[in-house]
């Protein structure tokens, strides 16, 4: 069993490592080419001209990581008061210098923003306050400014690109998909890959770049293959639909060949009791011509043994019906008295019958009704409980009801005594003998209904009224 769950774990991992090797490669593939389709959107040049302090999404922000609540609130004083304030953090001297001449109306030229530092403690840049306050100032502090303002140089390349791929590409990816555009970062910079060039080579190399779950993820970029999840699906039905299907098939092959094997050596018992019958017929017959010279002890045994023959005789005949190849055909029918078959049945166990057909003849298939009706009797007596009785309809069926006064376990019950067959024996002997009666009367076109609380086993059966030559 282990052995079996590690070749499945196998059969199913090792083509998924696999696909996320053939889906890193055909990544490869697809940048490659996709590089090599465009021009270039931002050159590494334009890009390291430029801060990169000011190009990141932080540089919006305050940095707590220098400044404290307290220096930042005290900056923001000078505004107020025009003057200069005490200091303990030397990092902060560029930007007191620099609230100063704002404050002062002092002009600052491009100079001044190279030798200082470039972020502003509050957030933003100092050029970013320095243009709020004058807006005519020239164009040699534009490179000082940072991205996100709208007069950087690179803000009308770059405004499509949100802030989390500028972040992701300045910090070493090599591809941020935004919307239907693919950026990819390289040695020469960044360029802008629209749908129609990428999607056609995503094609070529059959995996697509937007869907729920992601076999290969790299930055923000999911690559799928979407029939090989399908074709592994498939396999997985297919696996288990054979599976359930081989299991079926051989469960039916072996109940056929079963049920063929017990044909078979009931057909080979009929066949073969034949010749031994026949002979007992003619030893049967010698003892009922000399019937009369025996003495009465040994007339009860030749009694006996006559009846037995005919129940033998009887029997082989009628089984060679039962057991034919020809299961279409119907059980052997005998013409005879319903009150008499009646009488000749129930005085055997001792019981009442209730019927108001009288003196009427059916066709019926007497030898096999007698063995149900036989073994519903036996059951009623043995596992049932009080007056054993059986009542007679005729209508558009014959049916047989064999009623007591007990209670006909139920389904559950009847399954439980199947598995403790040790400690409930009769319960199974019953289930035989029903499962005999009811493949009977599924052979001779009729059916055995149950009933419950009382008990109530009924032969249900159509019938013929015998024909006049």
């Amino acid at each position: 069993m282990h052995r079996f769950t590690l070749a499945l774990c196998l059969t199913f991992w090792l083509p998924t490592l696999a696909n996320a090797q053939s889906l890193q490669d055909k990544w490869q593939t697809l940048y490659q080419l996709s590089w090599q389709s465009s021009p270039i959107s931002v050159s590494q040049k334009e890009l390291t001209q430029y801060p990169k302090v000011l190009l990141q999404e932080s540089s919006r922000y305050p940095d707590f990581n220098q400044f404290s609540w307290e220096d930042i609130a005290a900056l923001a004083s000078i505004q107020d008061h025009c003057r200069a304030i005490e200091n303990a953090n030397p990092s902060l001297n560029d930007a007191i210098e620099f609230e100063l001449a704002v404050c002062q109306q002092q002009p600052l030229d491009s100079i001044w923003f190279t030798a200082h530092s470039k972020r502003h403690p509050a957030g933003g840049s100092f050029a970013d306050r320095y243009l709020a306050a004058y807006p005519d100032v020239t164009e040699q502090i534009r490179p000082f400014l940072s991205l996100t303002n709208p007069q950087h140089p690179l803000y009308s390349k770059l405004e499509n690109l949100s802030a989390q791929g500028r972040e992701a590409l300045l910090s070493g990816y090599r591809a941020w998909q935004q919307d239907d555009v693919l950026w990819l970062s390289g040695e020469q910079g960044w360029k802008a890959i629209p749908s129609k060039v990428w999607k056609p080579i995503a094609e070529q190399q059959e995996v697509t770049l937007s869907a729920e779950s992601c076999s290969f993820r790299y930055s923000n970029v999911c690559l799928n293959e979407p029939s090989n999840d399908n074709l592994i699906m498939k396999t997985l039905i297919f696996t288990l639909l054979f599976t359930l299907l081989s299991g079926l098939g051989r469960v039916l092959y072996l109940r056929t060949k079963q049920r063929k094997e017990r044909q078979f050596v009931l057909q080979l018992l009929t066949h073969e009791l034949r010749t031994p019958i026949t002979s007992l017929g003619l030893t049967v017959e010698m003892f009922r011509n000399r019937y009369d010279d025996f003495p009465d002890e040994i007339q009860g045994a030749v009694w006996r043994l006559i009846s037995d023959y005919q129940r033998l005789s009887q029997l082989t005949e009628n089984s060679k019906v039962y057991l034919s190849s020809d299961q279409s055909e119907p059980l052997l029918k005998q013409k005879a008295s319903l009150e008499e078959w009646l009488d000749h049945v129930c005085e055997k166990h001792n019981i009442t019958y209730q019927c108001e057909a009288r003196d009427v003849e059916l066709n019926l298939p007497y030898y096999w009704l007698t063995i149900c009706l036989d073994n519903l009797i036996k059951n009623a007596k043995q596992h049932g409980q009080g007056k054993v009785l059986v009542k007679v309809i005729l209508a558009d069926k014959l049916r047989i009801e064999v009623q007591d006064e007990g209670h006909f376990p139920s389904l559950i019950q009847r399954l439980i005594s199947r598995t403790t067959r040790c400690a409930n024996h009769k319960q199974d002997n019953m289930g035989i003998g029903l499962t005999i009666v009811e493949h009977l009367m599924k052979q001779a076109n009729g059916r055995l209904i149950i009933l419950r609380n009382p008990t109530r086993c009924i032969l249900e059966i159509a019938y013929e009224h015998p024909t006049t030559d």
